[in-house]
């Protein structure tokens, strides 16, 4: 059985790390190191998604926490990124940058199904985080749901959210998507600054 071992901290003899059975409990360990050993050991087991993920919602130590987003990437399966979307909600802005930018590692085959469904929620706090990441997954569908969201959307930030990402995509194609977003909102200067920066730079393209 492999071991990884965990840095000596307090003078004492190295405490080795399983990748077996053992392993998990380690994450609960009071010492960060042998956490941090215990998640990069369970970073090729799909099985570990649920107590890597649970201990990363109370997880207080950034490299830990790191370690554990990075375990989840490896994983790298539609059960892990299932059980990231949700910390997008999170109130910890750094838990949340961190589960983005991981779900952007992730392969985006396993990764939208679980975001797209993201964009109709209640909370537009949300759905903007969704319309930002579903505008950096390289995928044809890309474009429809962003659509879907500009001729949608009740909420004017959310759509700007959607041109940004639009714009951010690089697509001329998207253009009289963002044009449509014009009529919705007339009177909306930001929405009117926003469509024109879009004319610009697609007609740069």
């Amino acid at each position: 059985m492999a071991l990884v071992k965990a840095r000596k901290t307090d003078g004492t003899k190295p405490v080795a790390v399983t990748e077996g059975d053992d392993a998990p409990a380690w994450l609960e360990d009071a010492d960060p190191a042998r956490r941090r050993q215990a998640a990069h050991a369970l970073g090729e087991r799909p099985d570990a998604v649920p107590a890597l993920s649970a201990r990363l919602t109370r997880e207080d130590d950034p490299s830990v926490r790191e370690t554990l987003l990075t375990a989840l990437v490896r994983i790298g399966t539609a059960a892990a990124a299932e059980a990231l979307v949700p910390l997008l909600a999170s109130e910890d802005v750094g838990l949340r940058n961190g589960v983005i930018e991981s779900l952007q590692q992730m392969p985006v085959t396993v990764v939208l199904p679980e975001v797209a469904p993201l964009l109709t929620v209640t909370d537009s706090d949300l759905r903007i985080f969704a319309v930002q990441l579903v505008g950096k997954l390289p995928h044809p569908d890309r474009l429809g749901l962003l659509a879907g969201v500009i001729d949608r959307d009740p909420h004017v930030n959310v759509c700007l959210s959607a041109v940004e990402a639009l714009m951010e995509c690089g697509d001329p194609a998207a253009l009289p998507v963002v044009e449509r977003l014009g009529a919705r909102f007339p009177d909306d200067p930001f929405v009117a600054f926003s469509v024109d920066a879009a004319r610009r730079l697609f007609a740069g393209a």
